[in-house]
This record gives C-alpha cells, sequence and structure tokens, in this order.
C-alpha cells in the first residue's frame, strides 16, 4: 500500500513538472530544453508569423527578426517580461565548432583554450562581449561540460545587454544558453533563472567525432598592440605540422608567410618582423597529414612611439554595486584610474597587470578616465561613462536591510530626520488631503483602546481600512501637530510613507 502512494505521488510530482514547462526538441543539434510556461511568449523560428502581432506591439519587425535567427543561430527566444530578461538558445555550425565538434572529447589544453579565449578578449571582443568570468560546469547526464560565463555586450558604442551563458561545443555547433538582461545589471537571480532551465536541457544524440582539424593551442599569441616591428607566436598542434603565419597589411594589402614545422611534441615558435606601422590581420594555420587543418585568426595594430594597453574588463554603461576595471600594458608604465560622480576615486599601478575595483554601489552616473603612461611614449587615455540606477525591487530591498526598528518612545525623541524607519501598528485614520493622504497609525492597541500614535504622510491612497494591523518602512520627518477637541496644540511623530504592508 505505501509502495502504490509513494508511485502516486511521484506521479503527480511529475504531472506538476510538466504543468508548469513546455519542452521544445531541436533536430540540428540532438537535444531538448524546458521553457517555464510562466515566460510570456516563447519564440522559434517556425512560428515567428504565428507570433506577428505580438512582435509588432513590441516594437519587433519580423523581417530583421527573422534575418537576426538565421544569422546568428537562434532556435529558441523566451521572453520573461515582469523580471525584464529574454532567454535565448543558439547554436552555429561555425569555426569553433568545426575545429573542436565535441569539447568533451579534446584535451584540457584545447578546453583551456577555449575557455580563455572568452576572458582574454581573443575570441569574443571583436563582437563587443566582454567576459568577466568562465569556468567549467560538468552536468549530469548527457549534457556534459558547459561553460560558466558573466558578460556584457556592447556595439556602437552602447551597451546593449549584459547578463549569463552556458556554452559548449556538441554535435559540431557552438551551443549557448543565454539568458539576457536589458537596461539594468544582470544579477544573481537572472543566473539562477538559466541554472533551472540549463537543468532541464539534454541530448538526445551524441555524434561520433569526424575527422577533426589538427590540435591548434596558443601560448603566446600575436599581440592586440604593439610598438616593435617583430614578436614570437609559440604553441603547440600536431606532431611535425606545417605551422605558416600569414600576415597581410590591412592598408596596402601586401602579405608575407612565416613557415615553421612543428617538433615531434608538436611545440613551434614563429618570428614575425612586421615590414611597416599600421594594422594586419594575421592568420596561423596547422597543417598536419590525417588532419583537417586548422586556423586562428588576429588583428595586430603596429605603431612606433604607442603604449600598448590591452583593457580586459571595462565599465558597463548600466554599473551594479562595484565595478572592475583591468588590463595589461608593458613594464614601467604607470597606470592610474580617476572616478568621478557620486563618489571620487583615485589609485594608481607600476605593474604589468592593472586591476582596479572601485564601489559603486550609490546611485547616480560615474565617469572614469584611466592614463596609461610611460616616458618616451604616448600617453593613452580610456574614457567611460556608467550609470548606478536601482529597480524598484533594489529599492524595495534596500530599503528592508537599511530599515531601523524603532519604538514610540525613540520615535518620541528628536532622532534624525531622513533616518529609514520600520513599526507595526493599527490604522485609526485615513484622511485625504490635497495631494496626500493623512494616516493615523497607533502602535500600542489594549482591547478597543489605541495609543502612542505616529502620523504618517502617503503620497498614495493606502490599500487598507481603519483597525487593519500594518508594518510600515519610511523616514523620520520630524513632529505633526495637530488641535485636540479643546484647542490645544498637540505634537505627534511623523513619518514619510515608503511602504505599508498588511500583517
Amino acid at each position: 500500500m505505501r509502495k502504490f502512494v509513494f508511485c502516486l505521488i511521484c506521479l503527480a510530482l511529475l504531472f506538476t513538472a510538466s504543468a508548469l514547462a513546455e519542452t521544445y526538441s531541436f533536430n540540428e543539434i540532438n537535444a531538448s530544453v524546458d521553457i517555464p510556461k510562466d515566460y510570456e511568449v516563447v519564440l522559434t523560428p517556425f512560428n515567428l508569423s504565428a507570433n506577428a502581432a505580438w512582435m509588432e506591439r513590441h516594437g519587433m519587425d519580423y523581417d530583421a527578426t527573422l534575418n537576426e535567427f538565421e544569422a546568428e543561430g537562434i532556435l529558441l527566444q523566451a521572453y520573461d517580461a515582469e523580471n525584464n530578461r529574454v532567454f535565448v538558445l543558439s547554436a552555429l555550425a561555425d569555426l569553433d565548432g568545426q575545429t573542436y565538434f565535441d569539447l568533451n572529447n579534446q584535451d584540457e589544453a584545447m578546453r583551456k583554450e577555449f575557455r580563455t579565449n572568452h576572458t582574454n578578449g581573443i575570441g569574443y571582443s571583436t563582437l563587443g562581449y566582454s567576459y568577466s568570468s568562465a569556468k567549467w560546469v560538468n552536468y549530469k547526464g548527457t549534457t556534459l561540460r558547459f561553460l560558466q560565463t558573466k558578460y556584457s555586450l556592447r556595439q556602437d558604442g552602447q551597451q546593449v545587454c549584459t547578463g549569463y551563458q552556458r556554452r559548449t561545443i556538441r554535435n559540431g555547433y557552438t551551443i549557448t544558453l543565454d539568458m539576457q538582461v536589458r537596461d539594468r545589471a544582470a544579477k544573481e537571480a537572472d543566473n539562477t533563472a538559466l541554472e533551472k532551465i540549463m537543468k532541464t536541457f539534454t541530448f538526445s544524440q551524441i555524434l561520433p567525432m569526424p575527422e577533426v582539424p589538427v590540435k591548434l593551442s596558443i601560448s603566446s599569441a600575436p599581440p592586440t598592440e604593439t610598438n616593435e616591428d617583430t614578436f614570437t607566436i609559440k604553441g603547440t598542434t600536431g606532431k611535425n605540422a606545417n605551422v605558416t603565419a600569414t600576415v597581410v597589411s590591412l592598408g596596402s594589402g601586401g602579405s608575407k608567410n612565416y613557415n615553421v614545422t612543428a617538433g615531434k611534441n608538436g611545440a613551434f615558435s614563429i618570428k614575425v618582423t612586421l615590414p611597416a606601422q599600421g594594422v594586419y590581420s594575421v592568420t596561423l594555420t596547422s597543417e598536419a597529414e590525417g588532419a583537417k587543418t586548422a586556423q586562428r585568426l588576429y588583428s595586430v595594430t603596429f605603431r612606433q612611439g604607442m603604449l600598448p594597453v590591452d583593457i580586459t574588463l571595462s565599465p558597463n554603461a548600466v554599473l551594479s554595486d562595484s565595478t572592475v576595471i583591468s588590463g595589461s600594458t608593458i613594464g614601467g608604465a604607470k597606470t592610474q584610474l580617476s572616478v568621478s560622480g557620486p563618489v571620487n576615486f583615485s589609485k594608481t599601478s607600476t605593474s604589468k597587470t592593472f586591476k582596479f575595483t572601485v564601489d559603486t554601489s550609490a546611485p547616480g552616473t560615474y565617469q572614469f578616465v584611466l592614463a596609461v603612461t610611460k616616458k618616451g611614449l604616448e600617453e593613452r587615455v580610456f574614457t567611460y561613462t556608467g550609470t548606478r540606477t536601482y529597480t524598484d525591487a533594489e529599492l524595495e530591498a534596500r530599503m528592508r536591510s537599511s530599515a531601523k526598528k524603532v519604538t514610540y518612545a525613540q520615535l518620541s525623541k528628536n532622532i534624525a530626520e531622513g533616518k529609514t524607519v520600520t513599526f507595526t501598528g493599527y490604522l485609526t485614520a485615513i484622511n485625504p488631503s490635497i495631494d496626500e493622504w493623512v494616516l493615523t497609525v497607533a502602535m500600542t492597541k489594549s482591547g478597543s483602546s489605541y495609543k502612542n500614535s505616529v502620523y504618517v504622510i502617503s503620497k498614495t491612497q493606502p490599500q487598507f481600512v481603519v483597525d487593519d494591523q500594518v508594518k510600515l518602512y519610511g523616514t523620520y520627518s520630524g513632529k505633526y501637530s495637530v488641535l485636540d477637541a479643546d484647542g490645544n496644540v498637540k505634537t505627534y511623530p511623523r513619518v514619510d510613507a515608503i511602504l505599508i504592508e498588511a500583517l
């Protein structure tokens, strides 16, 4: 009997879980995922026309959206209007997909290269992505390794969104589960929502590894910026592979090849000399017998007298409580960050790598000026602007955590005006005024008698009635004077309401 009841409970739980989510399957990548039913709308390449009216109401052009789906390999977009976020699942049969095919079947060096291509900016900075973290997470079943990241995306100098991602390469596709947030900074609740979906993601079939490109792992990449005409590329590839660095001037169009043969252990080193100042593309190619050719692409700016600086983390347009600016330069350089706005901040670093952490929790607009100098080289100055704003939910959470619980005796004393306080009491009167409501809240009740009254000023009409017990959050604003029945002036504590809750 117990076993029968237990089975019924399991079936009930299974039914409830399935009723709260809908499963979407994708033949391209042999995978499926569950989307909670509380998302407002779910768009796929196959239902765009059916949702054309919804898209129009939200300012989305049908043709542009269809082109975006095709170009970016978007399989699904789920809109969570209540929390102002969008979940996007995409799969691209791109160069990385061809190179790695399945990251679970690659060695640690290849997986490290894929991960660090996110954090060092080599792989995604040209697309506008800045990753502040990237680590591997191993999921159960067929899902296995996914890279867990936090990022911001800028395009045309403007921040597009921030968010969290889960990314891997499986079945020849670069697969990304992305929780995007616009008009505010991404927070841990967004990551939690993404993780809830991620745990439902599963592969129905794992394709066997085909012939894949020869291993090509870079330990010393071409510099993004340099003031010297010579640099060295180092790495490992296939045994005795032929490695070529093709350097093309984007100004003149001239090109030159540098060739070496990797050793028996696959190690190689190529010394490259640039013919003149300018911007170059560098294509690194490795060819080995029995394997497909592997390639890596780089951009190099060479200018004599330039002080090379590589910015790895920069401020977002929408700031969170803490902002990090980090990067690297050459030895002997001085790096100084100055911040003005709600706070004034100035700090200097003289190391090759620098990292500044700024408290940006106070609301307002911040101006960041990063100056890098070294005698004999031109000064480099980077400027950023970011704004810290609070959502209604953040304001409420901050107010709750900062509010001081007070007694009537404390309110009756001259505590600092503007201090955020909280207390409980009983509504004994609700009186409309010109553009506000004056509430009388008694903090003590004995039988049918009330005492220790506080006058509360509310800018909005309260959704309560007399005798309701409430919890109030507000700012202490001095005294409130009234005339009693005998014409005498009496004063009471006054609080300007921020939030009133029923108890």
